[in-house]
């Protein structure tokens, strides 16, 4: 290596970049942010179900502030640490709350938004037969909490939107519908 390339390579910021996916529970987005990282160049992925674990779990104000915080840290670690594309979910139910969450990642330059939407009948039927398994109880009260909101479509106010209806779609269809709905991310001509 030259030092001119050298330097120029010292001179060159990776571009911070969020792929956020959302969606009620049982859409699929775990799946998919799984699915996605191995084909996401200079990539990392957060799912802050897992970062929400824990007891009791409430779906307060306080709770939702804390995973929004938690989230926020590490995107802005893998981001710190030179990986550019970040993909994140379960972390935000409402468009508000992405914009609160938007005020802890001043430093994004892109933003791609993807909500799953998912057939009712079809959201259901996941819920009873994937692994990670719930009672009705929790199900119920997480439907409480878990409607559709059409404001993250409506207003897109910094970031790209993508709607996906994924009730027939496989994981890999649903991932290459996002591979060549972004191609600032993944290359992939649209």
């Amino acid at each position: 290596m030259h030092s001119s390339d050298r330097s120029q390579d010292s001179d060159r910021r990776a571009t911070r970049r969020l792929l956020l996916v959302c969606g009620q529970e049982g859409s699929g987005k775990t799946t998919i942010i799984r699915a996605l990282l191995p084909h996401t160049p200079s990539g990392a992925r957060v799912d802050a179900e897992d970062l929400g674990q824990v007891n009791p779990c409430r779906f307060d104000d306080a709770f939702w502030r804390l995973l929004r915080s938690n989230v926020a840290v590490l995107v802005r670690n893998y981001w710190s640490a030179g990986f550019e594309n970040v993909i994140t979910g379960s972390f935000f139910r409402t468009r508000d709350d992405f914009l609160r969450f938007r005020e802890l990642v001043p430093e994004v330059e892109e933003v791609f938004m993807v909500q799953l939407l998912v057939d009712p009948n079809e959201r259901r039927h996941r819920r009873l037969t994937r692994a990670k398994r719930t009672t009705q109880e929790w199900r119920d009260k997480v439907d409480q909490f878990d409607a559709v909101d059409t404001t993250i479509a409506a207003d897109q106010d910094g970031y790209r939107y993508l709607a996906i209806d994924s009730t027939q779609m496989t994981p890999d269809q649903t991932v290459s519908v996002i591979m060549r709905e972004f191609p600032e991310i993944y290359g992939v001509p649209a």
